[in-house]
């Protein structure tokens, strides 16, 4: 509610301004929840910034946490509820006395004892999962402790707006129309009553942290909301959403579908935080969760009667999971905690985009699914530790992927886009751009292991193999000249402005230590184009004109704006900074002719921390294994 003394604001959100209705300024509000277009409804925030501090303590006096007198039984579950009519003679206990928590059987497996009892005539009580159940009395007084420490919920409003129109297009954690109807519900029930109540509080409370990070930012110039810092905004997220997090665990050790999300979205606040260790044991802890519940066995062995959409947000959700552990454990260099297997029955299949009728259009998830078949490509490619680099294969895989891979990208995203869809999808530019970084940051791991390769090594190797060699030393260095080329552009996209986007951050700084272990080979790029090896037969060849126009010169000016990039952007990020200065030493190192003055004294003057403070915030470390719990 607003004082007395508040200048008055707009009486409507946008799309009920331009449509002359009158609207309850909530979020969502109640106009455009009733049209059904929930993440459409924004607001003008001029007054984000100059809000009165009357609120910043505000405790929810208003929101009670008390045992219900009534316990019904609710059919709103994580997403769309399965309609199951069957009648059950005898039903297996899934509360705290639970054979299946107690066993640890898996959900949904064909052959674990589970399975069999339940062959055998027992069922699972399908209409009253462990979520949907009543809160156990003695533990509303601790919930309410968390529940009434909640910042103001115009706080809350503010981030869940700036998250769905603003960061939600990178990961897709959530479905955006779901997350936002039941965020609304979440306050005007009153009483939280069962697990799941408890659970969605968990995760719009992460969501709203992480959104956070990415504030200030151009288009707003915030470091506080409703008078409360930003700081303060993000502590209070965190300690209130552990707190909550432990409860459900006692309550559900198996888990849910909105587990795996928050869990999801708090390793990549920490991924934010230059803390990619944290990532790594938070992505472990949600892949525990998906495979107690069944998300890796795909479609066909989940339960009979599951509406299509739970089946689909489920898809979505292992799909990125499949994309965050091909992605984390490549570049830590550690084994995935999934299997290599991504089938059909594994990916989404509903177009979940409204008034769209045609099939093959793109929708905001699309680019999330080619980037789930791109690792999988690439992980049907094992690494072979200690084995040497072969040079013919690497060709092989390059050829294959330009042929396979490449040739097969919806016209939308390939590298000679259409705009066609540009205008209705407001971040299919953003999510195209991500995606290319993301191919040619796979091609220059295809090929640099070739630096590793010493000298005498090449020089043993037969002519035709040592042309080869030298012709993907300059297929490398196009691959991180476009990786590069492509952060920059990303980053003027986003504004320019400072930032802590790990997919801004680490594929500058990883391209442009390649670049750098590339040049500081005086004879480096050695022959041109015509002298370069065999011809390639490709329709797709998306290294082949940057490696024609490629000179020295160019690779070192490119090492240099990458730093000029991280040096920037190290003022608001831990990353950056131990990558700036870790990147900076290693260029002091390239023979003085290549480095021009301005460059060699910003040098000298950088702080330069010790090597190994880039690789703490990179190193593999000791890893969670998957055992266990979620912490």
């Amino acid at each position: 509610m607003q004082s007395s003394g508040r200048k008055r604001v707009g009486l409507a959100c946008i799309p009920c301004y331009r449509k002359k209705q009158k609207c309850n300024r909530r979020y969502p509000c109640n106009q455009c929840t009733k049209r059904r277009q929930p993440e459409e409804c924004t607001y003008y925030t001029s007054q984000a910034s100059h809000q009165t501090p009357q609120t910043e303590n505000r405790l929810h006096e208003d929101v009670r946490v008390e045992p219900p007198q009534e316990v019904t039984s609710s059919a709103e579950v994580v997403v769309a509820s399965a309609d199951s009519a069957k009648s059950k003679d005898q039903t297996l206990s899934r509360g705290s006395d639970s054979l299946a928590e107690l066993f640890a059987y898996v959900e949904h497996s064909e052959s674990n004892t589970l399975a069999l009892i339940l062959k055998m005539g027992l069922s699972e009580d399908d209409d009253d999962p462990v979520g949907n159940r009543p809160i156990p009395l003695e533990l509303y007084a601790e919930i309410e402790v968390h529940i009434k420490r909640l910042p103001s919920r115009e706080i809350f409003d503010f981030l869940v707006q700036y998250y769905v129109t603003e960061v939600h297009w990178m990961e897709q954690v959530v479905y955006a129309p779901w997350f936002v109807a039941q965020y609304q519900k979440w306050w005007t029930s009153g009483t939280p009553s069962r697990v799941l109540d408890i659970e969605f509080a968990v995760l719009f409370l992460r969501i709203c942290s992480y959104a956070s990070q990415f504030l200030p930012s151009p288009t707003f110039t915030i470091d506080r909301i409703r008078g409360m810092p930003l700081t303060d905004i993000r502590d209070a997220c965190h300690e209130i959403a552990g707190g909550l997090s432990a409860i459900c665990r006692q309550l559900d050790m198996r888990g849910s579908v909105i587990r795996i999300q928050h869990l999801s979205i708090m390793g990549l606040q920490r991924q934010c935080e230059g803390r990619i260790n944290a990532f790594w044991e938070a992505l472990s802890d949600a892949v525990r969760v998906a495979q107690r519940i069944g998300l890796p066995r795909g479609r066909t062995a989940w339960k009979q009667g599951m509406h299509e959409f739970d089946k689909e947000i489920r898809c979505r959700v292992f799909c990125n999971l499949y994309i965050w552990d091909s992605l984390l454990s490549r570049q830590l260099d550690c084994d995935p905690f999934l299997p290599t297997t991504l089938t059909p029955e594994h990916l989404p299949r509903m177009h979940l985009e409204p008034h769209v009728n045609d099939a093959d259009a793109p929708e905001g998830f699309t680019e999330r699914l080619i980037l789930a078949r791109l690792a999988k490509f690439w992980r049907s490619f094992p690494s072979r530790p200690g084995a040497e680099y072969e040079a013919t294969e690497a060709e092989e895989r390059y050829d294959k992927f330009c042929k396979e891979f490449l040739a097969q990208l919806p016209p939308v995203f390939a590298f000679d886009f259409n705009k066609d869809w540009d205008e209705r999808l407001e971040r299919l530019p953003l999510q195209r751009q991500t995606l290319h970084i993301a191919i040619f940051d796979f091609l220059c791991h295809n090929f640099r292991r070739i630096l590793l390769c010493e000298p005498s090594q090449v020089q043993s190797l037969p002519a035709y193999k040592q042309v080869l060699v030298a012709s993907q030393r300059r297929a490398l260095a196009a691959a991180t000249l476009k990786t590069l080329e492509g952060v920059s552009k990303l980053h003027s996209m986003l504004g320019g402005s400072h930032t802590r986007r790990t997919a801004i951050i680490l594929p500058t700084f990883e391209a442009a230590v390649v670049l750098v272990g590339l040049i500081m080979d005086v004879n480096f790029p050695g022959a041109n184009m015509g002298e370069d090896g065999l011809p390639r037969a490709l329709d797709i060849d998306p290294l082949g004109l940057e490696k024609a126009q490629l000179t020295r010169d160019r690779c070192c000016r490119a090492a240099q704006e990458g730093l000029a990039r991280l040096q920037m952007l190290a003022e608001v990020s831990d990353m950056a900074r131990a990558g700036a200065n870790t990147l900076a030493r290693l260029m002091a190192k390239i023979p003085s002719g290549d480095i021009p003055q301005w460059y060699a004294l910003q040098t000298h003057e950088s702080n330069l921390s010790p090597f190994d403070d880039f690789f703490e915030t990179f190193s593999a470390g000791a890893f969670p294994v998957l055992e266990g719990e979620p912490r």
